[in-house]
């Protein structure tokens, strides 16, 4: 029999050992908790993509590091017409085929897709060849405007083609998210007024005067 002393010890040392054993487990828990909150809290539910916290995010990381970064914001001709006329369950179906059809576009050419709110995406390109963004950006709203059939929730199949407008905006001395953002905003409003096309920011472009 061990002596009572070994035996406090062996027990204490086993103790320990266990206790250590759940602490490490109960941070892997906790770790895998917080990046699972974390990945809820910048990707979007319905689309998977990154939504605007995350693509902040990634902007601003980029920025960090010195990487220049190009945005184009992507906008759904016609998109309230396939909700009133089949209903959100159809919208929310295009929307879904779009942002995958985005995904593997920007995966091709090293961008992120995201989405930003309803029928709008985001586009962020980092290193951007100044050159060639308004042929890549034509390029990719061509891939999206391909026919899609869906089903609808009787299973009739509706046959649609996409149309999208993109405004673009190159990276500026000012390096801010909110000066990116506005800027392919505003070409993206010049874009919508021919719709279908890509329109790059230009000096001096700005949203028509509101009465």
């Amino acid at each position: 029999m061990f002596p009572l002393a070994l035996t406090t010890i062996l027990l204490l040392a086993f103790g320990y050992l266990l206790g250590h054993h759940r602490s490490r487990a109960r941070c892997h828990r906790l770790r895998a908790d917080l990046a699972a909150a974390r990945h809820l809290a910048e990707h979007d539910a319905l689309t998977g993509l990154v939504n605007r916290a995350g693509a902040q995010r990634y902007y601003e990381a980029q920025a960090a590091s010195g990487v220049a970064v190009a945005a184009v914001l992507i906008d759904l001709d016609g998109f309230k017409g396939v909700n009133d006329t089949w209903g959100h369950e159809v919208g929310d179906a295009q929307l879904v085929a779009i942002a995958r059809r985005l995904a593997e576009a920007t995966a091709a050419i090293g961008a992120v897709a995201g989405r930003l709110a309803g029928d709008e995406f985001l586009l962020l390109m980092p290193d951007p060849d100044t050159a060639l963004v308004h042929g890549q950006v034509a390029a990719i709203l061509a891939q999206l405007g391909a026919p899609l059939t869906l089903v609808a929730a009787d299973a009739l199949l509706i046959d649609l083609t996409p149309r999208a407008s993109a405004g673009i905006a190159l990276p500026h001395p000012d390096r801010t998210w909110a000066g990116l953002l506005r800027r392919a905003d505003i070409a993206l409003y010049q874009a919508k007024a021919v719709g279908g096309h890509a329109v790059l920011h230009t000096s001096g472009m700005q949203h028509p005067r509101r009465a």
